[in-house]
């Protein structure tokens, strides 16, 4: 259940989807018109409102707000993605800096010998004075 809410949610917000919770507001705008002409039928009220351009069918009148709100009367940009494409950086192996040859070398374990009586003194718990 709490992924098909989710599921939900993320493609209302990021798809026209949303447009569908619009339906009760076409519902009720059909009987809008029903009133005021009770021959009209739901093919002729929906060709009046989407075929075609809305502008050239159903101009600007007196429930013209009302017909913004229909859905996928308006569509919205709901999702932008941008990509950003940097310069890239070529290294050439002439321009690393080389290592100097004068600092001190590392120790390697195997070169250097540590008695195993120093080494178990570090795990000890301090002494009190």
């Amino acid at each position: 259940m709490v992924t098909i809410l989710l599921l939900s949610v993320y493609l209302i917000s990021t798809t026209e989807l949303g447009q569908l919770l619009k339906f009760p507001m076409l519902v009720e705008h059909y009987f809008e018109h029903k009133e005021k002409n009770p021959e009209v039928t739901v093919l002729q009220f929906l060709e009046i409102h989407y075929a075609g351009n809305h502008l050239e069918n159903h101009p600007h009148d007196e429930d013209y707000k009302e017909d913004q709100k229909l859905p996928f009367i308006i569509h919205n940009d709901l999702l932008t993605v941008s990509f950003i494409l940097s310069k890239p950086i070529f290294l050439e192996p002439d321009a690393l800096k080389t290592y100097n040859s004068s600092r001190k070398k590392i120790a390697v374990r195997d070169e250097v010998f540590i008695p195993a009586i120093y080494l178990s003194g570090i795990w000890q718990p301090p002494k009190s004075c």
